[in-house]
C-alpha cells in the first residue's frame, strides 16, 4: 500500500520536472523540481546551472503548475567557492502580512586548504503578486540571519557550527522577532 500511495507523487513530479525542462528548454536530467503549493497556488520550483564549468550559478525560478506563464525569477545561488545547491525551500510569514514568503536554504560543499565544510545561505522572498517577473527580498527579514553561516573545520583555529540550516530553524528565528 505505501509503494503505491507514493507513485502518483513521484510520476506528478517526473512530469513536473519533464514539462519544467521543456518550458525552460533545458534537458530533463538538468533540472530540479520541488513542487509546493504556496498561499493557496500550485507552483513548481525549479533550478538549474547556468554560466560557464567553474564559473555555473545555480538559478531558482518558479513555474505555475499547468507551465502556462513566463518563469517567475526567485534567487540566484552564486558561486562561493562551489556551486551551491537548493537544500530547502519553505514558507512563513516574514513581514507581518497575510501572505506567507517564501523562505530558499542555499547550501554550498566548501574544500579549501584553510578550511572544509558546509556553508549555508538564507533568502526570504516576498509573496509573488500577478505581473512580477522576478521574487523580491524581505530585507528586513534577511537581516536577522548572517550573510552566510558555515559547519566548518579549520586548520588553523576553531571550528564553526551553523545554527540556522533548516526551515524549522529558519521559522524559530522569525518567530522570536515577532513574525
Amino acid at each position: 500500500m505505501m509503494a503505491a500511495t507514493a507513485q502518483p507523487g513521484a510520476a506528478h513530479a517526473a512530469s513536473a520536472q519533464h514539462r519544467a525542462a521543456q518550458k525552460l528548454g533545458l534537458p530533463a536530467d538538468a533540472v530540479n523540481v520541488t513542487p509546493a503549493t504556496w498561499n493557496g497556488r500550485p507552483w513548481v520550483f525549479a533550478d538549474y546551472l547556468t554560466g560557464k564549468p567553474d564559473e555555473d550559478e545555480r538559478q531558482l525560478v518558479m513555474l505555475d503548475e499547468q507551465m502556462a506563464r513566463a518563469p517567475v525569477q526567485v534567487t540566484v545561488g552564486e558561486q562561493e567557492g562551489g556551486v551551491p545547491r537548493i537544500l530547502a525551500i519553505g514558507f512563513a510569514n516574514a513581514d507581518r502580512d497575510e501572505a506567507r514568503e517564501l523562505i530558499v536554504i542555499l547550501a554550498w560543499d566548501i574544500r579549501h586548504y584553510d578550511v572544509s565544510g558546509t556553508m549555508y545561505g538564507i533568502r526570504i522572498l516576498d509573496d509573488w503578486k500577478p505581473g512580477q517577473s522576478a521574487l523580491r527580498p524581505v530585507a528586513a527579514a534577511e537581516r536577522l540571519f548572517k550573510q552566510y553561516a558555515c559547519d566548518c573545520g579549520r586548520r588553523d583555529g576553531s571550528d564553526t557550527v551553523a545554527k540556522v540550516k533548516t526551515i524549522a530553524a529558519v521559522k524559530q528565528v522569525l518567530k522570536r522577532a515577532g513574525y
